[in-house]
């Protein structure tokens, strides 16, 4: 089976599509979206639709995503993020807020466990980036391979070491054979807000079969995605990071 997995969206449709239309091409059998549909970008509504649609897609809830129904405080997020919450808020629709509000915080799927960012306290939004929160997370799962998001950079930990993958490959992309039985923390990137210096947006499927995670930076128009923050009144911050992948 091929597995696409990826996260924060963030309300950039133009990044969502090309996503959706890249995978297409590579024989996709399910997808887990890993949170974070919503917050930054100015289609939140539209993606929540888009990804509701994907077939055989099952997803689960980011902080930006309860952040938008009042679950959790926006007032604690950045400056910019709390603006963007604050007006995501009055674009959702009903039937979109009960679909947020129905997501679950982590899926287990027989040797691999699925979260927003981190399984010992999903909804502390703990950033797993470095040893001390890794450990901490491998020792509240059983799994084999634990897939995050949250903080927009892909890597691959283990318990002895991590190391970020190719991010500036020719090809666009970087295949990593898994030739071990060792535990592995996977992070998939973001599609919609990028912060590896790489803007493209970044996703990636997991042929199970094979053992090789496959990832796929692929581009999409950033410049129409900006001007329609610039429209929407959001922070022209927002703009300027899309274009940087900071």
């Amino acid at each position: 089976m091929r597995l696409m997995v990826f996260s924060d969206v963030h309300g950039n449709l133009e990044a969502l599509q090309s996503v959706l239309a890249d995978a297409a091409k590579r024989n996709v059998h399910r997808s887990i979206f890993l949170g974070d549909l919503v917050g930054y970008g100015p289609y939140p509504d539209e993606c929540i639709e888009l990804v509701r649609n994907v077939k055989n897609c099952r997803c689960i809830a980011g902080n930006h995503d309860v952040a938008a129904l009042w679950e959790t405080s926006p007032y604690g997020m950045s400056e910019s993020a709390k603006e963007a919450i604050l007006w995501t808020m009055g674009q959702l629709s009903d039937e979109n807020k009960k679909y947020l509000a129905g997501l679950p915080d982590r899926l287990d799927l027989f040797n691999m466990t699925f979260v927003h960012a981190n399984p010992y306290n999903p909804r502390g939004w703990r950033y797993v980036m470095d040893r001390k929160y890794a450990l901490r997370s491998f020792a509240a799962t059983r799994c084999r391979y634990l897939f995050i998001g949250h903080s927009h950079r892909p890597l691959i930990i283990t318990r002895k070491h991590f190391f970020s993958t190719d991010l500036y490959a020719v090809s666009g992309s970087q295949e990593i054979v898994v030739k071990d039985k060792k535990r592995r923390i996977v992070n998939c990137g973001s599609v919609g807000q990028p912060r590896d210096k790489d803007p493209r947006s970044c996703y990636l499927i997991f042929d199970i079969g094979k053992q090789v995670l496959e990832f796929y930076r692929v581009g999409y128009d950033i410049e129409k995605t900006t001007q329609a923050i610039c429209s929407a009144g959001l922070p022209l911050t927002l703009g300027r990071r899309l274009l940087k992948g900071t």
